[in-house]
C-alpha cells in the first residue's frame, strides 16, 4: 500500500512539473499562476522527501545489530 502512495506522489510531481514549465514558457516567471504552480510543486518534493527518509530510518532502524 506505501509503494502505491509514493508511486502517486511522484506521478503527481512529475505531472505538476510538466504544468509548470509549460505555463512559465508562456508567462513570466513572477505570474502568480507559476508562482502558485511552483510552491505546490515544492510541497509535494518535501513530502517525498520526508517520505524517502523516513523509509531509510525505518530501515535503519530495523537492522540488526553486529556484534
Amino acid at each position: 500500500m506505501r509503494e502505491c502512495r509514493e508511486e502517486e506522489l511522484f506521478i503527481t510531481i512529475e505531472s505538476l512539473r510538466c504544468e509548470l514549465l509549460e505555463v512559465a514558457q508562456q508567462r513570466s516567471l513572477s505570474d502568480r499562476t507559476v508562482v502558485e504552480l511552483s510552491e505546490r510543486l515544492d510541497s509535494y518534493i518535501l513530502l517525498a522527501q520526508n517520505k524517502m527518509m523516513e523509509n531509510l530510518r525505518s530501515r535503519t532502524n530495523q537492522r540488526p545489530a553486529y556484534r
